[in-house]
């Protein structure tokens, strides 16, 4: 990737309309001081970074479309066990973590809280997408994402408002993805949208 990254700089395309996408911030480090080592000053401007961190950029930026705020907070897993636990009206937070697993799955499947009960197995699935649906409004209540909502929200931007999703597709030159085969549903829905029509990306993976 970062061999590539050198040739599209070399080849005439601005790094500032480059972006890499890995899967962890300590990968994301290690390429940019590869990119660095290989093409010098140039690779400063190359967005390189996590599908959340892009997903928080694209947020900061353009969440206003969907009701958030540019400051809007992002909680970490303790904050999400405690609203889960008022949502679903529980003060055992082993529950609370089991339905915030369930809710993380159904999230990074792409679906909301309604989908997730329409196709719910059972009177448990049931339940946990009702408090689903609560944990959602106290989000947007709290101008607060979580950590699957840094997919999720871009994906719903970019799905949804014509305008961010060619603003953001005339940015993205060139998209690189390393370690493909570990994208989910909703990581490749939103690869897809930022890529549009042009195609203009490369992937890396495992292909075992």
């Amino acid at each position: 990737i970062t061999h590539k990254i050198g040739r599209l700089i070399q080849a005439g395309l601005p790094a500032a309309d480059i972006a890499a996408i890995t899967f962890t911030n300590k990968a994301a480090a290690e390429m940019r001081e590869r990119a660095k080592k290989l093409v010098g000053k140039a690779a400063k401007g190359v967005v390189i970074c996590t599908f959340h961190a892009l997903g928080v950029r694209m947020l900061r930026q353009d969440g206003a479309a969907l009701g958030l705020k540019p400051q809007f907070s992002i909680l970490d897993s303790d904050d999400v066990t405690s609203i889960l636990k008022d949502a679903g009206g529980s003060t055992d937070a082993a529950t609370a973590r089991q339905w915030q697993w369930t809710i993380s799955a159904w999230k990074n499947s792409g679906l909301n809280a309604a989908q997730a009960e329409a196709q719910a197995t059972g009177d448990d699935e049931r339940i946990i997408a009702r408090i689903m649906g609560r944990y959602e409004e106290r989000l947007a209540a709290y101008q607060s994402v979580d950590f699957d909502d840094l997919i999720g929200l871009p994906l719903k931007l970019l799905r949804e408002h014509a305008e961010v999703r060619e603003k953001w597709q005339q940015s993205m030159g060139h998209v690189l993805v390393d370690e493909y085969q570990d994208t989910n549903a909703t990581q490749y829905e939103v690869l897809k949208l930022l890529v549009g029509a042009r195609g203009r990306f490369t992937a890396v993976g495992d292909d075992d």
